[in-house]
């Protein structure tokens, strides 16, 4: 029985995916420039790797490069299709891009693989070739200089900014804000990153659940993939992350009920059947301690 196909397949690469390449791209060449403007500083390989928060060989490597290091095409995997190629191109080129017409006309031939792999294929011939990222000169241009710092970021990590990140600035002291500073001021990545974790944490202290979908439209028009990919596990459960910022209330005391429960049959090296761990959780209640103490006294 011949497979139902649709009249238009979408391309094997999504926005979204090509979406998150452009944005791991962008930040590779931020990085990159980083590394060429502080090496024309005089600033050691050691000390750019660890204030940027690269490994010293990879900067060793870029500097060695001479130009910004293009991701590298991956070879396709051999192919059903591929003894059909030539033919495809060939209709493709007279003007039939329809998938389910081709399939028909490859399935007549003698072709065995799946509908899938063949609008897999028909996806990179819809790709035109202008879309993908030029050479990219050694030298950046149109770009302002990284101001040297008092001081090298000593020990940076990416813990540290996050922390520094998530905390309220009135909170950190001279030499926090200083650290944080350098940190913003590095990329517009950083500057980036640090204005929509603000924005996020100030709608969790303040319970501002009006502003999430602003935000998530912040996210999505900036080139930061990790915010991305907290604004879709976001929008998996929307209704209960918006619950989260705007009521009051939390499951902070089920959960401490749930950890004393958990001791108290820890406490019972695996005994705490059903009944033993009803009278265990009874008596340690602060009501039944409460009355005890009353009929002692």
């Amino acid at each position: 029985m011949e497979p139902v196909l649709e009249q238009e397949r979408r391309p094997a690469r999504s926005c979204s995916v090509e979406l998150a390449r452009e944005g791991r791209r962008a930040q590779k060449l931020d990085r990159y420039e980083q590394v060429i403007e502080l090496h024309q500083q005089g600033v050691k390989a050691a000390d750019i790797a660890s204030r940027i928060g690269l490994g010293e060989r990879t900067v060793h490597r870029w500097l060695a490069h001479g130009s910004f290091p293009e991701a590298r095409q991956r070879r396709r995997r051999p192919s059903l299709i591929d003894p059909y190629e030539r033919y495809v191109i060939s209709r493709w080129q007279e003007g039939s891009r329809l998938g389910s017409q081709l399939y028909r006309e490859l399935t007549a031939q003698g072709y065995k693989g799946s509908p899938k792999a063949m609008y897999n294929y028909l996806a990179t011939l819809r790709t035109p070739q202008s879309d993908s990222p030029k050479s990219l000169p050694s030298k950046p241009r149109g770009r302002k200089s990284v101001p040297s710092p008092p001081a090298p970021v000593e020990n940076f990590s990416a813990r540290r900014a996050t922390w520094l990140f998530v905390r309220q600035r009135d909170d950190l002291d001279e030499a926090q804000q200083k650290e944080l500073g350098l940190i913003r001021q590095a990329s517009p990545s950083a500057e980036a990153a640090y204005g929509l974790a603000q924005a996020f944490m100030h709608m969790i202290r303040e319970h501002t659940g009006h502003q999430l979908e602003t935000w998530l439209s912040s996210v999505e028009e900036s080139t930061l993939p990790e915010f991305k990919s907290f604004a879709k596990g976001i929008q998996q459960d929307k209704a209960a992350v918006l619950a989260g910022l705007t009521l009051p209330w939390s499951n902070g005391p089920l959960e401490g009920h749930v950890n004393r429960l958990k001791l108290i049959k820890r406490s019972m090296y695996g005994r705490a059947k059903l009944r033993l761990l009803r009278q265990r959780v009874l008596r340690s209640s602060p009501k039944k301690r409460k009355s005890t103490t009353a009929r002692i006294a």
